[in-house]
């Protein structure tokens, strides 16, 4: 029965009681002529409530952190998780209370409620603790997920981030650990956390509300004559004709790889965007593909960049080549390394005229897994640079993460294989200044995958990173390598296996405090002297 005789009015009058009806612990309390019921555990950390104080205005104060809660109904007056409280009813001289629980849908809408406030705050403990609510009270977690995509979708101003692109992979994980409620919890959390970080304290961006009929070329020159509210309004007709993902694709994706675009970001959130609406879909789709509309508007076009002046002559040279599919060993083709973006460049203009297109693939990402592994970290460490070689560890991982997106979309898209390629020398080229060849790499040989992709997966789940720009690129890579690595050669698999197990391993610095001060000064300084 709900009903439970839990003390006798004399009691809760003399003091405070507890009354334990398992797995519930209820603290008693009686002021002027009422009683109250509400959980004796803190919603915070634990502590006993019934050890609280409570003032003339029947709220409680929880006296570890000083949290304040209204005994009426557990609303969290001053700190932050509310505290459920219970129905109370005088039966003579005795105190019954009703522990029958909320219906699912009251029940799901306060722990929401709760976890929008953490969200808003950024506030991980709490993140954690009403994603734990919605286990624990048979609800589905993902709700919480899909509530955190439409909390944060229009308060990023230039469109996707890494919270959306992470996100597929972090439910990849929560997927693989089925039955562990714990390291689920971590990749749940982790997922919101992102989305809150990256939309902390941002006002809304309202996305263009009217609607096109989607077509693919239009959606394509939308972008590219960077008509925001055209490739939002295709965006949204492609949702409300029910076009799946899909049937999109390879709008989204001509439109990304256009350019050599964003440090190779926008290609990336094609294939997450797949991903994540694989694995969530649903209502998330239309802030989704309103988010990458935007991205794919407002992101830079490196191509245009002095560094990669060759481009777009290089991708017409591309042009008049037909790809070779047939199968040809990678040991045939070796890439120059390092090599400048130019050298790159002409390696595979000559590449694709005598050698397949999986052999190409191969040789490049091995040689994005080379500059990974010959990281000179120095340059991430020191502070005397010049804006232009403010290269770090994730500029290296970019390359492998990059070319998991190129081969993923390209596979389902082959008239892209060109543009693909030629971007990946871009990543080649670009980052051969900051390579230390005299590095002994052999101490990062991985002899045994089982172990350390184990150990890998502990890694991931207590990483220590406060900004989530770097546990998201953890996260990304591991995934990255992890589908490489079936297709890749012999040669390209160990380099890529060494180089990966180099960036876990890595001091990674999160913060150039000095570099940036001392950029700002030799920017400004121009001006006066």
């Amino acid at each position: 029965m709900p009903w439970t005789c839990a003390t006798t009015l004399a009691d809760v009058e003399q003091q405070p009681q507890v009354v334990k009806i398992p797995p519930l612990q209820v603290a008693l309390f009686a002021v002027d002529t009422k009683v109250y019921a509400i959980d004796n555990r803190c919603p915070h950390e634990g502590y006993p409530l019934v050890k609280g104080s409570v003032d003339n205005s029947c709220t409680l104060t929880c006296n570890w952190h000083n949290w304040k809660f209204r005994l009426s109904d557990g609303e969290c007056t001053l700190g932050g998780d509310h505290v459920r409280s219970y129905p109370v009813e005088i039966r003579g001289s005795e105190v019954w209370i009703n522990t029958d629980d909320p219906p699912v849908a009251e029940r799901q809408a306060k722990i929401i409620g709760g976890l929008r406030v953490a969200f808003s705050q950024r506030d991980f403990g709490r993140i954690c603790r009403e994603l734990a609510r919605l286990d624990f009270n048979d609800l589905d977690p993902l709700v919480g997920i899909r509530n955190a995509v439409q909390w944060t979708f229009d308060r990023l101003e230039y469109g996707f981030t890494h919270a959306f692109a992470v996100a597929p992979d972090w439910l990849y994980l929560f997927q693989q650990h089925e039955g562990d409620t714990s390291k689920q919890l971590v990749c749940l959390a982790e997922l919101v956390d992102h989305m809150a970080w990256d939309a902390l304290r941002h006002p809304s961006y309202p996305h263009h509300d009217g609607t096109e009929p989607f077509e693919a070329s239009r959606f394509v020159n939308a972008v590219e004559g960077e008509d925001r509210e055209l490739a939002e309004a295709l965006a949204r007709g492609s949702v409300a004709e029910q076009r799946t993902w899909r049937q999109v694709e390879d709008a989204f994706a001509t439109a990304a790889l256009a350019h050599y675009n964003d440090f190779g970001h926008s290609l990336i959130y094609v294939y997450k965007t797949r991903q994540f609406s694989e694995r969530l879909g649903g209502d998330t789709e239309l802030p989704l593909r309103l988010a990458l509309a935007r991205h794919l508007c407002y992101t830079t076009r490196e191509d245009l960049m002095p560094e990669f002046s060759g481009y777009a002559d290089a991708l017409a040279q591309l042009d008049e080549q037909t790809l070779r599919d047939q199968s040809i060993a990678s040991s045939d083709l070796e890439c120059p390394f390092p090599a400048t973006v130019r050298e790159a460049t002409r390696w595979l203009l000559d590449a694709v005229q005598s050698h397949s297109l999986s052999c190409i693939y191969d040789t490049l990402l091995n040689a994005l897994a080379s500059n990974l592994l010959h990281f000179d970290q120095s340059v991430d460490q020191t502070f005397h640079r010049p804006v232009s070689d403010n290269a770090g560890w994730l500029n290296f991982t970019h390359g492998i993460t990059f070319a998991n997106a190129v081969r993923a979309v390209c596979e389902r898209h082959p008239h892209l294989w060109k543009q693909g390629l030629l971007q990946m020398v871009c990543f080649v080229g670009r980052n051969h200044k900051y390579l230390d060849m005299d590095l002994d790499t052999s101490q990062w040989l991985v002899k045994d995958e089982s172990t350390f992709f184990s150990e890998v997966d502990d890694l991931l789940l207590d990483h220590g990173f406060r900004d989530p720009i770097f546990s998201s690129h953890f996260v990304k890579t591991t995934l990255a390598v992890r589908e490489e690595l079936d297709g890749a050669s012999e040669n390209c698999r160990t380099t890529l296996l060494a180089a990966f197990h180099r960036f876990l391993r890595a001091p990674i610095k999160q913060k150039h405090t000095r570099r940036l001060a001392q950029q700002a000064i030799d920017l400004v300084r121009r001006d006066f002297v």
